[in-house]
């Protein structure tokens, strides 16, 4: 079953799912910045609305706890949108992690994630349908982070949920792929974030041939990489046969990503790299496996 904010639902109830959102997020204890606060509200709701007039039906939300995580926001933006949102438990990047996650033990951090699980958020009864986005750096995993990586394995293994990751800027995913199976983590329940970024083929197969998921999950951030780009590069990975562990989302996390802000909001998968990949040659069974078949599978919790 998939894990929503509303309850369990079947697999197949999913559709087409972004696969590493935010929606409720607040980073502006690190970034100092009110651009990364936003949550339940009209804007938001007139921008999760647009996607669902594109043919989105589903979001994982990974805004974790650590993130200015709302399950309860999360909740009233499924209810009065009609959409699927699965919210996370984790922890993010060490510039974010409490004191306690510095200090404190695996065992702790992954009782934590299995409470979320399991029992619920704090006292909302909204349980977590997913462990993310937890977090390396571009070049190392620090310590806290590895602390959270390996409870987070630990804890997707023992409750049979995925485990998504943020690569900083699509780096370290062999280190993180590596880690999290060492823990115990199956490759097929990881999804690697933000992939895309890093723009190397040979990097893409390296990762991938460790039989993880990455994400495609930048989608419309143009000023990193061009959408062009992206769609070529996916193209390359779907006639070498990876098409089974490809997802795509947007990753939006300021205000200003959004449509209201002149950029291209939840709306990127949709309204440009579909339509990249379509003049590409990729058919409709391509796209429905990118974006409905694989979250589902990904997402299900065993």
């Amino acid at each position: 079953m998939i894990q929503t904010v509303l309850g369990p639902i079947a697999p197949e109830e999913l559709g087409v799912t972004m696969c590493h959102e935010h929606l409720s997020v607040n980073l502006s204890g690190v970034r100092g910045d009110p651009d990364s606060v936003f949550t339940d509200s009209p804007l938001i709701r007139d921008e999760v609305m647009q996607a669902k007039k594109a043919g989105v039906n589903s979001f994982i939300e990974v805004s974790c706890n650590d993130m200015g995580r709302d399950p309860l926001a999360l909740q009233a933006l499924s209810k009065a949108c009609g959409i699927h949102i699965v919210c996370a438990t984790g922890f993010y990047l060490d510039c974010y992690h409490p004191d306690w996650v510095r200090n404190g033990s695996i065992s702790d951090i992954e009782a934590l994630f299995v409470r979320d699980l399991t029992q619920g958020i704090g006292d909302t009864g909204i349980k977590a349908g997913v462990i993310g986005e937890v977090a390396g750096e571009e070049t190392c995993i620090t310590d806290s982070e590895r602390k959270v990586l390996t409870a987070a394995a630990r804890a997707g293994a023992s409750c049979g949920c995925a485990v998504t990751t943020h690569c900083q800027l699509g780096r370290m995913g062999l280190e993180q792929s590596a880690l999290l199976r060492e823990n115990g983590m199956a490759p097929k329940k990881i999804v690697l974030g933000h992939l895309d970024l890093a723009n190397d083929m040979d990097y893409y197969k390296a990762v991938l041939d460790t039989g993880v998921n990455i994400g495609f999950d930048t989608c419309g951030k143009i000023a990193y990489l061009a959408d062009e780009v992206r769609a070529d590069n996916l193209c390359r990975l779907l006639e070498l046969g990876y098409g089974d562990q490809i997802m795509l989302s947007q990753d939006i996390s300021r205000k200003s990503y959004l449509t209201a802000g002149g950029k291209f909001g939840y709306l990127a998968v949709m309204d440009r790299m579909v339509p990249l990949l379509r003049e590409r040659g990729v058919d409709q069974a391509t796209l429905d496996r990118l974006l409905i078949t694989n979250p589902a599978r990904v997402f299900d919790i065993a």
